[in-house]
């Protein structure tokens, strides 16, 4: 196996400094962000998304940030070709793929493979975890249970404990009124099947999560939160893209729905309950090597290993 295969993903619950942790590695590393997030994709939402700042970018390449005006389509499908470009273009000049984000079903996708010709959206995958969500928890087993009645021959090749395909799964049937069982998922790219993925998330404590979270919300507002969603309603009034967290909310608030109070309360609840669902993908993946921001050494020593052990004929 050649070193172009290694891909590194760096994750993590919103709020939980993923981001800046991956831009120290990649300048350790050589290495140029992916970003795995369903928002930042688009162009003109920025203080609503935390995009990283115009320093951040000089420092260390991004790729998938900024790339569709705010009314166009992004599906899992989508991301998974454009990311599977990018990371190979980036391995064909010597560069480390790094993969950034917390929205893991796209993860899970690009590993794994997508239906072609079904385009699930964040906002389908959300509104299904929102759906079969109870105590802030996924309940597995009604969402196994669902799809075992609508299409018995997906559940049997589907374990009750397998979030990532259940909600595609459920995502199909409800808004493609397709059963999965007869579609066939596709690989984007050889390299897909070949690549070598070291991944980490970011271990961070659920009080410290939330102070983040508070933090975050609080600076969204004073920086224009409320003013930047007001002209892109203005200017792409039908949307999906601003149905996210944050925008979805000062809309509410500017048509006299949320008072100043709730809206910043809102932000933060569902801001919470959507990194207690990011947390339990996580958790569902042995893959993962948890790290926090001190953990710089440690992950450029493990990488650099790997790489001196697939560069080293046998």
């Amino acid at each position: 196996m050649k070193s172009r295969h290694l891909t590194l993903a760096i994750l993590g619950p919103t709020a939980s400094g993923k981001s800046a942790f991956a831009i120290e590695v990649a300048a350790r590393l050589g290495g140029e962000i992916v970003c795995l997030d369903s928002s930042t994709v688009y162009r003109e939402l920025d203080i609503g998304t935390s995009k990283p700042s115009r320093e951040e970018r000089e420092r260390v390449r991004h790729h998938l940030l900024d790339v569709l005006n705010p009314d166009e389509n992004f599906s899992a499908y989508h991301f998974v070709e454009q990311a599977e470009s990018s990371i190979t273009e980036i391995a064909s000049r010597g560069k480390l793929p790094i993969v950034v984000g917390g929205t893991y079903f796209y993860l899970r996708a690009l590993q794994h493979g997508m239906y072609q010709n079904v385009f699930v959206s964040a906002v389908e995958i959300e509104a299904i975890e929102n759906e079969y969500t109870i105590d802030e928890t996924l309940d597995g087993e009604k969402m196994y249970a669902n799809l075992k009645s609508q299409d018995p021959a997906a559940a049997e090749k589907i374990h009750p404990n397998d979030r990532y395909r259940l909600v595609r799964a459920l995502a199909i049937l409800k808004h493609y009124k397709q059963k999965p069982s007869e579609l066939k998922p596709e690989r984007v790219s050889p390299e897909q099947s070949s690549r070598l993925w070291m991944k980490y998330a970011m271990a961070v404590s659920r009080r410290v999560l939330t102070n983040n979270i508070t933090r975050r919300t609080e600076t969204m507002l004073m920086t224009g939160l409320v003013d930047e969603a007001r002209a892109l309603l203005q200017k792409y009034p039908k949307t999906r893209s601003l149905s996210c967290i944050g925008y979805n909310e000062a809309a509410r608030f500017l048509s006299k729905e949320l008072t100043d109070k709730q809206l910043r309360n809102e932000i933060i609840e569902k801001t919470r309950r959507l990194a207690k669902r990011q947390i339990t993908w996580l958790r569902s993946d042995p893959e993962i090597r948890y790290v926090d921001s001190r953990d710089l050494d440690r992950v450029a020593l493990e990488v650099e290993n790997l790489k001196y052990a697939l560069e080293t004929p046998p």
